[in-house]
């Protein structure tokens, strides 16, 4: 059998010369981190979430503030502070 006709285990089209288990092959590498696989991930919507570590506002930011304020400056700053769970992770990733 000629290698023109090797079709793999995989299913996949690999190229001529090119096998399922080539370890240099894109599909057999490590997949970096994500933020959204870290353990201080907490999950949002549609695969965004908020970093733990940076969840905190402080007591003098709400200081004499009405719960409607309280309320407006949390949604700000949940909006700023929205990361894409599919991001590559930072230093700080736990998994």
């Amino acid at each position: 059998m000629s290698m023109a006709y090797y079709e793999p285990g995989s299913g996949w089209n690999l190229p001529p010369g090119c096998f399922d288990g080539d370890p240099n092959a894109p599909w057999n590498q490590v997949d970096e981190p994500a933020c959204g696989d870290c353990a201080h991930c907490i999950e949002g919507c549609c695969d965004y979430g908020i970093c733990e570590l940076e969840a905190a506002i402080s007591n003098e930011e709400l200081a004499g503030a009405t719960m409607a304020d309280v309320a407006n400056k949390a949604v700000d700053w949940a909006l700023d502070h929205m990361r894409d769970g599919g991001e590559i992770a930072c230093e700080r990733f736990r998994p």
